[in-house]
């Protein structure tokens, strides 16, 4: 069974060069549009993708509201912060607006998108290494609950993974026939 999705396939998006950076998603916001009709396998897989998000999500604000206001150590730099490729991918897959990153800031300083409460971007519009980064003290935390929490979160892993795999391997056919040479890595 495919679970994940090799996503160094894509180009690397440059952080150190705005322009090229945000020509990047510029260029791949236009893909989606004139290529809509193509990308119809990629859309649904991205629907998937977002009801696992949406079930996901309350188990994991659920444990990170118990873990994270009490950390001495901020998990959530701005180098981490940072989209690949494939997550703009999702991101348009979704209909969901890019966020507007800051690329000048301190790679190492805590997020930009960190407020009061944790991270300000819904959990759909964060980099995926985000939602699957899981620290030591989550994990006691998890690993310490009811056994039924840590099949659910065993679960709702797989099925992120899953349903991401399925949507980069719905676009990437489409990208290698339409636009994968315009774009170099």
């Amino acid at each position: 069974m495919v679970i994940g999705f090799d996503t160094t396939v894509f180009p690397k998006l440059d952080y150190k060069t705005p322009e090229n950076f945000w020509k990047t998603i510029e260029y791949l916001e236009e893909f989606f549009s004139i290529h809509n009709d193509s990308l119809t396998d990629v859309i649904a897989s991205a629907q998937a993708m977002k009801r696992c998000f949406d079930e996901f999500d309350p188990f994991i604000q659920h444990y990170t509201s118990r873990v994270c206001p009490y950390c001495g150590t901020v998990c959530c730099a701005n180098k981490f912060g940072f989209p690949e490729f494939a997550d703009i991918i999702s991101f348009l897959a979704l209909g969901l607006q890019v966020p507007d990153y800051d690329l000048d800031v301190d790679e190492d300083a805590i997020c930009q998108f960190i407020g009061e409460k944790g991270c300000i971007l819904p959990r759909l519009q964060r980099p995926y290494r985000c939602t699957w980064y899981f620290c030591d003290p989550l994990m006691a935390q998890i690993d310490i609950g009811p056994i039924k929490h840590y099949r659910q979160f065993i679960q709702g892993v797989q099925d992120l993974s899953r349903t991401r795999g399925d949507v980069m391997r719905a676009f990437l056919p489409v990208w290698e026939k339409l636009g994968k040479d315009i774009i170099t890595t």
